[in-house]
């Protein structure tokens, strides 16, 4: 099997997965958070990951955005953050089992997201924080994640503790940083300009955005290509959901959704198109095909 970077340099697109914890929550009643899903009923995120793949994605991610042991500390379970990371890249590595082939290789991303405390602030103790991603990076790597996804990205300090453990664990391993907000900053106040001066000394395989909505995140994508060399990822969500018959519903059809990311792949040739809230399997699958038969 190749390795994540030689697959990287050889596609000129790639094709991330759609949302986990959107897809998980419903099925994650009484519990703090999806990851613990990693505990209790592992298969419900491998039959994601799975469905995925048979979408026609090429890489998945990790059902670990919140497995932080700061993160966890909030729900008072500090000590299972790093055993459910770890489980997290195990469940994903089993669908790739199944479904990599040498025509069709797949990976697994491990995936982390922001840390913020139970008032609702952003941690900016980077002693801390970096000794946080040290154990949830070492967890995804241990699992067997190939590559390393920061994602919903809020501010700079949690940035820089993250890839300092990411790089003092293995300064191999490929890095993705994904920002979230919206108006060229993020939905904590800093300007996206900022992220890209400060990963300028660090070597990422790609910048971008996700968590935003698919119809205004193509002002932001002009901020992120004019500040950065890095490649693009772009990872929309589908918008607010509505609550229909007691139930949140994202309205935007498969269809629509791949068109209007196939503009954005015209216009911003991102390397790594996705999916954030609100888009499942056929979402990507419809993106799939439209990447196939428009030869992107």
């Amino acid at each position: 099997m190749i390795q994540f970077k030689e697959f990287f340099n050889s596609r000129k697109i790639i094709i991330f997965d759609g949302a986990t914890g959107t897809n998980l929550l419903e099925k994650s009643t009484g519990l703090p958070c999806p990851d613990l899903l990693n505990f209790y009923d592992t298969n419900l995120a491998r039959s994601l990951h799975e469905a995925y793949f048979a979408a026609g994605c090429n890489v998945v991610e990790t059902n670990s955005f919140n497995s932080n042991p700061l993160v966890f500390e909030n729900f008072g379970i500090t000590e299972s953050a790093f055993e459910c990371a770890k489980k997290a890249a195990e469940t994903a590595k089993k669908a790739v089992e199944k479904f990599a082939t040498p025509e069709r290789e797949r990976f697994v991303a491990g995936s982390a997201g922001p840390v913020f405390n139970r008032n609702g602030s952003l941690q900016q103790d980077e002693a801390l924080l970096f000794e946080a991603y040290y154990a949830q990076i070492s967890a995804l790597l241990e699992g067997g994640a190939d590559l390393l996804i920061f994602e919903t990205v809020q501010d700079i300090i949690q940035l820089n503790s993250a890839l300092v453990a990411a790089k003092k664990i293995n300064e191999d391993i490929p890095v993705i940083v994904s920002l979230s907000g919206k108006n060229g900053k993020t939905h904590t106040g800093t300007p996206f300009e900022m992220f890209a001066e400060t990963l300028s000394k660090y070597d990422i395989s790609a910048l971008g955005l996700n968590c935003e909505d698919l119809a205004t995140i193509a002002e932001d994508l002009e901020i992120i290509k004019k500040t950065s060399d890095s490649p693009l990822i772009v990872m929309p969500n589908l918008g607010l959901p509505e609550k229909i018959s007691g139930k949140f519903v994202y309205k935007t059809a498969p269809d629509e959704f791949a068109e209007k990311m196939s503009e954005i792949i015209v216009k911003y040739e991102p390397k790594i198109v996705g999916g954030c809230c609100g888009t499942t399997p056929e979402h990507i699958k419809a993106l799939s095909e439209k990447i196939t038969l428009g030869k992107h």
